[in-house]
């Protein structure tokens, strides 16, 4: 190259200097002085150029970073949201792989509770997934988390192929899917971070939305591969359970193959990995923009954990504090522990009638009067619009405002929830026929569900800080999946005995609840840095005030009883004397009860 620089002045030779490594620079340069030796005096004497060439020019494989990105965002969301394709096969599964549990378990009773133990096994295992990513992220960073999460993905997956082959099949089908929950959970928590770690601050939002445009590309593919046409029959159920694996490994290969996220190596102060993961994922101009953004919000947390050192001059933080320790002192800090509180509603409650719909769709409309095989096409084109909508979203999400895609759609959750209850009373289900409006009804529903979920997902990992996404956005799977575990568990049941309108209310009440909290409470987050959306909330703990004003209530009435000690007396003795009352009613129920 340097030949190239000198073609044509015959006149310059090089004289080598010692390299030096240029602070602030991840390369290493190697400075060459242009000098001229036809200078009169006979000495050289070097001019006023000096040229520094780049030890390493390029450090980034070949190929569109836009590419390798998309490549990355696309198996995350695979080995992630995908597998909800695993819920809603299961749901369409239902009567083919009955007889199959009647002749292991002999009555619907107990069939019924193995199949219930079967779904929630996973959503559990998510729950422990979300646990685990906090421990391997806090020390081994977002891609472990993910590459182990995705191949617990694959075991479990194989794990639950078996369930007609092995002794004890169901067991293992069960533990299969606990195990492929906690690989999901790993994925979602350390892969969510990740993907508000890699774009720049521009597409943000767009690559957090392909996760529901991938839970519901697995929700549309779960109930068209159960059909009675593919894999729906009693002698080819359990291998639709498999179909993830096509798209698992592949993203598992990719994944592999990824670099660590730039902010993490950053904050860990591996400058030089970082500036190649950059440039892996970023094209030049966004990688300057970004690490600018990052540079700030070093800066920004730094500030925020600077030690505190007593009188005597020691620091109070630890070298090896434990996961438990640090834990324990972000939940101190008013800002991580609002923005928690907040991401937990967000998250846990959003669009609570997909647990219904997804799970048990095809069980509902053959209660209405359809058959196996209509009650699953019907679920499948239930499905449709809401695959649709998600990846159409996808291209203009960022123009609008998160709180606006969460709380509009929710809104019109609550006006079809409520028509649902309405036509299924018995004045009007003699007029429509419930075969034809209720799915209609959970069309509209699951509709709109595709963009609020679209909002959720973008908002709750943008809320924290940098420091605090792993663990806050494990938190919140924790308790979304464990809520949902326990409700998965008994809605089959609820639905069995009570009927869908009365299973409905509870949640077209809480949709309601919902809506108002978010936009009472929710801070816009679209276009911002964590650190602008932090500043939204108080550092101060929540309800402390609330906290300090009871205490002040109670002092005074304590005060006022205090003064006036006959009223204190008639109070205790009306205390007394109704717990004397309960213990004799109590006492003559036991006598009854043994004298039967």
């Amino acid at each position: 190259m340097f030949t190239l620089l000198t073609r044509g002045l015959p006149s310059l030779k090089t004289r080598g200097f010692p390299k030096v490594k240029y602070p602030g620079n991840s390369d290493g340069y190697e400075p060459l002085l242009l000098e001229d030796s036809n200078s009169e005096d006979g000495n050289s004497k070097p001019p006023d150029v000096h040229i520094r060439m780049p030890r390493i020019v390029n450090t980034c494989p070949p190929g569109s970073p836009s590419l390798r990105l998309a490549l990355v965002v696309l198996s995350i969301g695979a080995a992630s949201h995908f597998l909800l394709f695993l819920d809603s096969v299961v749901d369409n599964l239902l009567p083919a792989a009955m007889p199959f549990f009647l002749s292991v378990y002999g009555d619907k009773e107990n069939a019924n509770h193995a199949w219930e133990m079967l779904v929630s096994s996973r959503i559990y295992g998510l729950a422990i997934g979300c646990f685990i990513a906090v421990l391997l992220s806090h020390r081994h960073g977002r891609k472990l988390a993910v590459v182990v999460g995705t191949i617990l993905d694959v075991i479990g997956v194989i794990l639950t192929l078996l369930i007609k082959y092995v002794p004890q099949g169901v067991l293992v089908a069960t533990i299969g899917r606990l195990i492929n929950g906690i690989g999901q959970g790993m994925v979602q928590t350390a892969g969510s971070v990740m993907l508000t770690e890699l774009p720049p601050l521009k597409t943000r939002g767009t690559v957090l939305a392909t996760l529901t445009m991938w839970a519901c590309m697995g929700e549309l593919g779960g109930m068209t591969i159960s059909l009675d046409d593919f894999f729906g029959t009693p002698e080819r159920w359990q291998w639709a359970m498999g179909f993830p694996l096509l798209v698992l490994l592949p993203a598992l290969y990719i994944l592999y193959h990824a670099p660590e996220s730039p902010r993490y190596l950053f904050l860990e102060n591996r400058e030089n990995e970082a500036r190649k993961s950059m440039s892996y994922y970023q094209s030049p101009a966004d990688c300057k923009q970004s690490f600018e953004e990052i540079l700030v919000e070093k800066n920004f947390t730094l500030q925020m954990q600077k030690e505190k050192v007593d009188e005597n001059g020691n620091s109070s933080k630890k070298e090896n504090d434990s996961l438990i320790r640090s834990i324990l002192e972000r939940l101190k800090d008013g800002k991580f522990t609002r923005a928690l509180l907040i991401a937990l509603f967000v998250q846990t409650f959003v669009h609570l009638d997909d647990w219904l719909w997804i799970s048990y769709s095809t069980q509902i409309f053959e209660n209405f009067g359809l058959s196996s095989g209509q009650a699953q096409k019907t679920s499948l084109i239930m499905s449709l619009p809401q695959a649709v909508i998600s990846i159409a979203l996808l291209g203009c999400f960022d123009n609008f405002n998160r709180r606006t895609l969460l709380i509009v759609p929710t809104v019109l959750s609550v006006i079809f929830g409520f028509f649902a209850i309405v036509v299924s009373t018995p004045a009007f289900s003699n007029f429509i026929p419930l075969f034809v409006i209720i799915p209609i009804l959970a069309t509209f529903d699951l509709s709109v569900a595709a963009i609020s979920g679209e909002s959720a997902y973008a908002i709750v990992p943008e809320l924290f800080l940098a420091n605090d996404k792993v663990l806050g956005s494990a938190i919140v799977g924790i308790v979304q999946n464990g809520f949902g575990g326990v409700l998965t568990n008994c809605l089959l049941t609820a639905l069995n005995r009570h009927g869908i309108a009365n299973v409905l209310i509870p949640f077209v009440i809480m949709n309601t609840v919902y809506a108002a909290v978010n936009y009472k409470c929710l801070p816009e987050t679209a276009g911002k840095t964590p650190q602008e959306i932090s500043r939204h909330f108080s550092s101060e703990f929540p309800g402390l005030n609330f906290f300090l004003y009871l205490k002040h209530k109670g002092s005074k009435v304590f005060a006022y009883l205090s003064a006036r000690p006959m009223l204190v007396n008639v109070i205790s003795f009306i205390f007394q004397l109704v717990c004397c009352l309960f213990l004799i009613d109590m006492g003559v129920q036991l006598y009854k009860n043994f004298g039967k």
